[in-house]
């Protein structure tokens, strides 16, 4: 289980098979060549035409699955081979085919979870600190949704605890979980541009005091964004997440939506 998210550009991918199919047969494609590559690494020497696995498919109503070939599944996905040659001119720049669709397995490790609230700022006299508890306030960010999932067992967070950050107030002590970070990620729709870009403050991919005068200025804001940078990580749950942090300060500069599938 994974959340898929799109950075929707437009492209000549996207427009011809639609988002969603787009990401019905990127999602088949990097299931089938994953479960190859294990294989291979495990010995497995057959072709793919020989090589049976069983699909489970979970919908509202129930599970149901059946039984593919690996060639099967990468069989379904060969549409996207009609329009990969569009993304060596990806409007957004990315680096390889289909990038503009990424996933976040589940579920999320807890070293993941304090990785995250470590980007957080340290104060609150900040632009980053002002902004985040005034929308913590006006958009009741309270953390709920992502704490019913999270109390539902091992499924999509590995520690049952939500992870805290307490910063000093004025009128008292401020604190926000993990649990309303993530709602403010994954758990609010698709994310507009604007909604990229306070995500992308609050989260350091630009710095914390950046001006918010700089941020309303169409041509401050682009350079800002323009220097966005948020290091590879080497440890692979980490950088699902770090990916997603570029992406949204690729979204914010380029004022696209980011859609979200979780």
């Amino acid at each position: 289980m994974a959340i898929d998210y799109v950075l929707a550009v437009g492209c000549e991918p996207q427009t011809t098979l639609g988002v969603e199919r787009l990401v019905e047969l990127h999602r088949t494609r990097i299931l089938a060549r994953s479960a190859l590559a294990h294989m291979r690494e495990d010995g497995e020497q057959r072709p793919p035409s020989e090589i049976e696995v069983q699909l489970t498919l979970r919908k509202p109503g129930g599970d149901s699955g059946r039984g593919v070939t690996l060639q099967n599944l990468l069989d379904e996905a060969a549409p996207l081979d009609t329009v990969a040659h569009h993304c060596a001119t990806c409007p957004a720049g990315l680096p390889r085919e289909f990038a503009c669709h990424r996933r976040i397995r589940y579920p999320i490790p807890e070293h993941v979870e304090q990785w995250l609230m470590a980007r957080l700022p340290t104060q609150l006299a900040t632009t980053a600190g002002a902004l985040l508890v005034r929308g913590l306030g006006e958009f009741g960010w309270d953390g709920a949704p992502t704490a019913k999932l999270r109390a539902a067992g091992s499924t999509y967070f590995e520690s049952r605890v939500a992870y805290g950050v307490r910063w000093e107030g004025t009128d008292g002590n401020i604190e926000i979980s993990s649990d309303q970070v993530f709602q403010m990620m994954f758990m609010v729709g698709h994310l507009a541009p604007t909604h990229s870009l306070m995500l992308a403050l609050f989260l350091g991919v630009i710095p914390h005091d950046t001006s918010v005068y700089l941020l309303k200025d169409d041509a401050g804001r682009s350079q800002a964004l323009a220097n966005a940078s948020v290091p590879s990580e080497a440890d692979a749950d980490i950088e699902q997440i770090a990916a997603f942090l570029r992406a949204l300060a690729v979204a914010a500069r380029l004022d696209k939506t980011i859609l979200i599938d979780g």
